[in-house]
């Protein structure tokens, strides 16, 4: 049932047809709107995320998605960094979808592994911001960046900072490398994916390597003899991306078991 305020027919009243006519017009269209405004307002949150904005005032240099799992857990939370892959490929992201970046599974499935396994983490999927550059950057360029999102949470003193890890494909597998090599002392683990350019590290590191990339087993056997903590697997029958099933629940339950 439509009721007609008091107000309404004093101005049909005291105004002509032409004016009449103009005012429907608008109140249909102010109906319109607001149904408009109803209908966007379920569609958000129909697309309601399990995005949790940082705790505090946090001041980013670049975007990044939080994941805080099984935060009603006592205790401090561990750390668990993904860098995306497609750095130099895509020229635009997203704020809160990352999953066009990224070539395999793996992030889900570490994802899964920590909610399933009551483990307390704050998950950060940091984006490199430099990947609008049409010049080929690396996650090196974004270290900065990223020390300071970790660093907001250490500070509030949330986290056990003798386990903060590192992993990431393609580009970020890369990344994952350069961050092992060049700042050992903010990570206890990585995990380097679908990439190449294996070099000498002084923490824990899990190498998948896949038919798209040369075979590095040399490359890790050297390595080795240096007294390179690595763990290599060359995926042949899996193309860019689909060493992601090699992140199984035992090898998960060892690469997190590490702490500085």
């Amino acid at each position: 049932m439509i009721i007609i305020p008091k107000w309404f027919c004093i101005f049909v009243t005291n105004n002509s047809k032409l004016n009449f006519m103009k005012f429907l017009f608008l109140a249909i269209s102010m109906l319109l709107m607001a149904a408009c405004c109803n209908n966007h307002q379920e569609s958000c949150d129909n697309k309601k995320t399990e995005v949790v904005l940082p705790e505090g005032e946090f001041t980013y240099n670049l975007p990044c998605r939080v994941v805080h799992i099984n935060p009603d857990k006592p205790g401090k939370a561990i750390v668990w960094l993904w860098l995306h892959g497609g750095v130099r490929d895509y020229k635009k992201h997203d704020f809160f979808e990352f999953n066009h970046l990224d070539c395999c599974d793996a992030d889900e499935i570490i994802l899964k592994y920590l909610k399933d396994n009551g483990i307390k983490a704050i998950a950060l999927f940091p984006v490199c911001h430099k990947a609008n550059n049409p010049e080929p950057v690396t996650w090196i360029d974004c270290y900065d960046d990223v020390k300071h999102i970790i660093n907001d949470y250490v500070n509030k003193g949330l986290v056990d900072t003798k386990r903060i890890y590192v992993t990431g494909s393609s580009d970020g597998g890369r990344g994952t490398w350069d961050y092992a090599e060049h700042h050992p002392e903010m990570f206890a683990a990585a995990i380097a994916m679908s990439c190449s350019e294996p070099r000498k590290v002084d923490i824990p590191i899990y190498f998948f390597g896949t038919s798209d990339e040369t075979d590095c087993s040399e490359e890790i056997a050297r390595l080795i003899e240096q007294g390179v903590n690595v763990k290599y697997k060359y995926c042949l029958e899996y193309k860019h991306g689909g060493d992601a099933a090699e992140c199984t629940p035992e090898l998960l339950q060892e690469f997190f078991s590490y702490t500085k």
